[in-house]
C-alpha cells in the first residue's frame, strides 16, 4: 500500500527502505513464538531533517520499493533482514556499501530470521541439545508467604531430582509476593513468567516442542491445582 498524502515530484531528500517483518504466534503452545522477515518492504521519503509526514509505502516487493525510492530522491538507502543498510541511489554521502550485497539470496523469500533458524527443525532432524526451563506455579502463590512454603520446596526438590534438573529458582514466585514487578522473569518473548518455581535443566531432542513434552514427562504427580510451564530455548 502507497501513502502519497504530500507527494514530492521533485527529487529531493532521502529515502529509507526496510523489509518487513511480522511476530508469529504459537497457537498449540498459545505463546508468542518468534518472527517472519517477509521478503516485502516498507519505506518512507524524507527531507533533511527528517520529515516525518513525507510520503512512504509498505507491502512492496523488492524491485517495486527500489522504483518507487529511486523515483522520488537522489538518496536512498535499503536496509533486507536486519543487516546494515546499503546505498541503493545516485548519492552515497554516508558512504554506505552498494546495494546490492554479495550474499542476498535470489529470490528473496518469506522466512525466519536467521538467529530463529532453530524454530523451523522438525521430527526429522537430528536430534540437538535444549536448554529447557520447566516453570511449576502453585494454584495460590499468596499462600507460600506463610510455612506452606517449606512444604512447596519439599515437592520442587523431588520434581528437579526427577527431571534431572542442574539448579531452581523461585524469582518469578518471589517478584509476585513481594510486588516487585520490575524483577518478574521473561520467559520466551516479552511474555511475563507466572508466578511460580523454575527448574533449569537440559534436554536432546530434534526440536523445542519435543523438548519440552520429554522434560514435562519426567516430572512427579504434582497436586491439584499446580501448573506447568515448558520452554525450551536452543544451546544447553
Amino acid at each position: 500500500m502507497i501513502e502519497d498524502r504530500d507527494r514530492t515530484d521533485s527529487r529531493t531528500g532521502v529515502v529509507h527502505i526496510y523489509e518487513e517483518e511480522e511476530a508469529s504466534f504459537d497457537v498449540e503452545r498459545h505463546r508468542p513464538d518468534g518472527s517472519y522477515l517477509c521478503a516485502t518492504f516498507g519505506g518512507r521519503w524524507t527531507r533533511r531533517p527528517r520529515d516525518i509526514d513525507g510520503p512512504a509505502f509498505e507491502g512492496l516487493t523488492l524491485n517495486a520499493a527500489l522504483s518507487w525510492g529511486r523515483a522520488r530522491a537522489p538518496e536512498v538507502q535499503i536496509r533486507w533482514g536486519r543487516g546494515e543498510y546499503h546505498s541503493a541511489g545516485e548519492l552515497n554521502p554516508s558512504g554506505l556499501a552498494e546495494w546490492p550485497p554479495a550474499n542476498l539470496p535470489v529470490p528473496l523469500r518469506r522466512r525466519r530470521p536467521p538467529e530463529q533458524s532453530w524454530r523451523e527443525r522438525n521430527a526429522g532432524d537430528p536430534p540437538v541439545q535444549w536448554r529447557l526451563e520447566l516453570l511449576l506455579a502453585p494454584p495460590n502463590p499468596q499462600l507460600l508467604r506463610t510455612t506452606k512454603r517449606w512444604e512447596a520446596e519439599r515437592l520442587i526438590e523431588l520434581a528437579a531430582r526427577q527431571v534431572g534438573a542442574t539448579h531452581w529458582d523461585s524469582e518469578p514466585l518471589d517478584a509476585h509476593i513481594y510486588h516487585d514487578l520490575d524483577s518478574v522473569p521473561q520467559i520466551g518473548l516479552a511474555t511475563v513468567a507466572p508466578p511460580g518455581y523454575r527448574l533449569h535443566l537440559a534436554v536432546r531432542a530434534s526440536t523445542s516442542s519435543a523438548a519440552e513434552q520429554r522434560a514435562q514427562a519426567r516430572l512427579p504427580e504434582l497436586p491439584r491445582g499446580w501448573r506447568v510451564r515448558a520452554t525450551a530455548f536452543p544451546g544447553g
